[in-house]
């Protein structure tokens, strides 16, 4: 017999949405510990015993909650973020839908005290689904939630939880992103009454540095993008390179909150495209904040995704903006005494992540920067005087090379490539030494050898021209339009509704890309010109990736990666090769060119040109001073 449809009681209902918000302990802490953030906490102190499972507890010391509403704290859809449907569609808070609370209380040992200021404080429990009169409790300003022995009334559910040790570590990823998004509030955790972390309040690289090591403390690139008031994106950026304990931190906020989206994946990896080895992965921690109508936040039940409105415009500003960070020139990222692989003025920058319930005023945390912060020439580096390095007998072949950058040397003896004005390294005259130094050797025919005033630096010769050829070749082949070849005999292509749609909303985008393509069926495409860089052996797989990064971006790197892989060959072939003796003005202006030189900090492969050691790093291999 056909079973009647019924409503279901409230406390099925409340374990059937535990089974979505509550996916583990982790599931539980996020829940809590943004409830706090939202409540303006400044302090939030963690407990857990094994694992969450066995006990979780947050106290903050937020604005509290009034006895009255304690009840509804912990009732199905109660919230005090929303008044409104139009409050749902511009959302500037971690929570908003009401139903954590409940859903963790249906499946633990569930206490919620609370403290308003100038109030009693009061506590309601909730055991397995069983609501507890509210009664008073002695506790400080603020909030204390305890969930114990989670799942315990639900044996089915339970022994789908990991180890003692896994579901800790979730527990800990998940407090360190919170903790992270928000460094100006106090957090403490602790397991199994061992303290883990006792974070102090801090700016973004403090935090950043507290959680994750030393060594996120230097080498790092600035971002600090505003376009328009209600879009910016700010954080720091990692080449995988130059970290000494790569640990493939990738962290993205929106408005303040963790996600994990397509577009913005994809958005950073085309931002990294021709600097990344295959092998690396890039490090960020990276805040966007957006006008909160702009993007949708409900389409999770764990709130990890967000819907853009103009996906295709945060897709673009994201990767540009990347992309003009890591393009800096050696002159513009290095400071004279030392590399740090930072934009300038990055020492005074604190990138304060988006401030809940405050959705227009961001330009009041990112003060004086301006679209202007971030020069594409080479303005910061700047001599006393201009500065010259001499040509020796071969200066037809460094010519050949490094083109007009030699236009202005002077021949001089070999012992003024060493010392200019007498003393020029020891600290005393007023010439500014080059970013990168002089040369003084050449060794195994590989390495160039070059002084600078507070040590040495290493420079991978081929590598380094390679990415010189690399960008002179880009740059003549310029920004205009990609010349498209015709081909004798236009091709066919099955392709599915979506790539039909995506070529007809995009065609001009196509024609600048060097692609001719027309519809001759229902399903099916007609490929007439391809780009004329590229190998038409790959031609139908090409249109169809990019139909489909247009369909799902609104823009394709397809064709400008492809071009640059083929332009890569040509420099590679064309850089010098090992053994290839170079004078010390060769090797000199190889310097002064990489200087000159977007992304010359890496080769076309993405693997370092040059790295340095300091007269610190060297006085301690050698112990001296101890």
């Amino acid at each position: 017999m056909t079973q009647r449809i019924h409503k279901l009681e409230d406390n099925l209902v409340n374990r059937i949405c535990a089974g979505e918000v509550v996916e583990r302990p982790a599931s539980a802490l996020k829940e809590i510990l943004e409830n706090s953030i939202d409540a303006g906490a400044t302090t939030i102190n963690v407990e857990l015993e094994q694992g969450g499972i066995k006990l979780i507890k947050v106290t903050d010391n937020g604005s509290g909650i009034a006895a009255d509403d304690l009840t509804l704290a912990i009732e199905r859809h109660a919230t005090s973020k929303l008044n409104s449907e139009d409050d749902l569609y511009a959302i500037q808070t971690l929570g908003f839908r009401g139903e954590g609370l409940a859903s963790i209380a249906s499946v633990s040992w569930f206490n919620l005290s609370s403290r308003e200021a100038g109030s009693t404080g009061y506590q309601i429990s909730n055991i397995f689904g069983d609501v507890q009169a509210v009664k008073p409790a002695a506790l400080n300003h603020g909030t204390v939630v305890e969930v114990k022995d989670l799942y315990h009334n639900i044996p089915a559910r339970k022994k789908f939880l990991k180890s003692e040790t896994t579901e800790y570590q979730h527990c800990k990823t998940v407090f360190e992103r919170l903790s992270l998004s928000h460094p100006e509030i106090v957090f403490k955790l602790s397991h199994n009454d061992k303290e883990i972390y006792n974070l102090s309040n801090s700016d973004l690289l403090g935090r950043t540095v507290d959680l994750y090591g030393s060594s996120y403390a230097q080498k790092y690139f600035t971002i600090a993008e505003i376009a328009g008031e209600d879009l910016t994106l700010s954080g720091y950026v990692y080449h995988p390179a130059y970290l000494e304990q790569n640990k493939n931190l990738q962290i993205f906020f929106v408005n303040g909150r963790y996600v994990r989206d397509k577009v913005i994946q994809s958005a950073i990896k085309q931002g990294f495209s021709g600097v990344l080895h295959h092998e690396h992965n890039p490090n960020y921690v990276l805040f966007l904040t957006i006008n909160p109508a702009d993007i949708d936040v409900n389409v999770h039940p764990s709130k990890s995704e967000v819907r853009f409105k103009d996906s295709g415009a945060i897709h673009s500003f994201i990767s540009r903006s990347l992309k003009k960070a890591l393009a800096l020139t050696l002159s513009s990222t290095l400071a004279e005494d030392s590399f740090t692989g930072r934009n300038h003025d990055s020492d005074n920058y604190t990138a304060t992540p988006y401030p809940a319930g405050n959705g227009s005023t961001y330009d009041k945390q990112v003060g004086s920067w301006q679209r202007n912060d971030y020069p594409s020439s080479t303005q910061n580096y700047k001599s006393s005087q201009p500065y010259q390095r001499p040509l020796e007998n071969n200066s037809d072949l460094v010519r050949e090379w490094l083109g007009s950058s030699l236009g202005g040397m002077n021949k001089t003896s070999n012992s003024d490539l060493f010392v200019e004005d007498g003393d020029e390294l020891s600290g005393t005259s007023n010439t500014t030494l080059p970013p990168l130094g002089h040369a003084i050797a050449q060794l195994q025919g590989i390495y160039i050898l070059s002084q600078t005033r507070d040590g040495m630096i290493v420079v991978d010769m081929h590598a380094a021209h390679e990415r010189i050829i690399l960008e002179k070749l880009k740059r003549q082949l310029g920004t205009n339009a990609i010349a498209a070849q015709q081909l004798l005999m236009p091709l066919a292509l099955n392709v599915n509704p979506i790539l039909i749609e995506a070529l007809h909303k995009h065609r001009d985008e196509l024609s600048l890309l060097g692609f001719e393509l027309d519809v001759i069926g229902e399903q099916q495409l007609a490929i007439r010109a391809i780009p004329l860089l590229l190998d038409g052996e790959q031609t139908e797989q090409l249109v169809r990736d990019v139909l489909q990064d247009l369909a799902n971006f609104g823009s394709s790197n397809v064709i400008l990666q492809h071009q640059e892989e083929i332009l890569s060959t040509m420099a590679c072939h064309c850089a010098v090769r090992a053994n290839h003796q170079l004078s010390i003005a060769e090797m000199d202006a190889l310097l002064r060119e990489m200087e000159q030189t977007e992304r010359s900090n890496y080769c076309n492969h993405g693997r370092p040109t040059w790295f340095k050691l300091t007269m610190h790093d060297l006085d301690g291999m050698f112990m001296r001073g101890k």
